[in-house]
């Protein structure tokens, strides 16, 4: 690929990664000269694109969630949720061409997975046991474990009183108002989703379940 090239690609990540930074932010920012160097960073390192707006998603959301005040002032904010993303999927997509990441003892962490969920939350004892049962590659574990805690949400949410659900529901509809103008409904109804799940999880100090998650062990 002629520099030439390279730059325009450089150019095309660095908008879109720019345009969707705006449109979480709620509000127009050009971003600046270092800001571009760590898109064009992470295009160089080959970040990508897929997972750094994905990333950007989960870090608004998330901090929309906890009702942070203020405006993100730059994309450098996010650079350490990217970085952790990247380096996760590196661990799950590990080939020859690089040094192969620390082995995971899959055994130890599903333990402690769910060991954290007996002694922090009243999810089901079945869906406890299936956790700690599951085996296979990383990978495979780890989209075991996503749906596990889909199912998990889904419990607690099941679970909530019919007045702290229309609480947390009134809480999101405020939030999203100040975005609506600038998402369209599918975007609403997904972040809407989102916000849902952060607020019970926080609400409820449900653990993430991942392989990647801190938690005790």
């Amino acid at each position: 690929m002629s520099s030439t090239d390279s730059s325009a690609d450089d150019h095309a990540y660095f908008q879109a990664i720019e345009s969707s930074f705006i449109r979480w932010r709620g509000a127009p920012l050009l971003l600046s000269p270092s800001d571009w160097q760590l898109a064009r960073q992470w295009h160089r390192q080959g970040i990508p694109l897929d997972l750094v707006l994905e990333t950007l998603e989960e870090v608004f959301v998330t901090r929309q969630a906890r009702g942070a005040k203020g405006k993100v002032q730059g994309l450098r904010y996010c650079a350490p949720a990217v970085e952790k993303a990247w380096s996760a999927r590196q661990e799950l997509t590990a080939t020859g061409e690089r040094l192969a990441p620390p082995k995971l003892d899959l055994t130890e962490r599903l333990h402690g997975l769910a060991k954290t969920l007996v002694e922090t939350t009243s999810v089901s004892k079945d869906l406890t046991d299936r956790l700690a049962a599951l085996e296979g590659a990383p990978e495979d574990v780890e989209a075991a474990l996503a749906d596990l805690d889909r199912e998990m949400i889904d419990q607690a949410t099941a679970d909530l009183s019919d007045a702290s659900l229309k609480t947390i529901g009134e809480a999101i509809e405020e939030s999203l108002a100040k975005l609506d103008s600038r998402l369209d409904n599918e975007e609403a109804a997904r972040m809407r989703e989102r916000l849902l799940r952060e607020a019970i999880r926080r609400r409820l100090n449900l653990p993430v379940l991942s392989l990647f998650a801190n938690h005790p062990g």
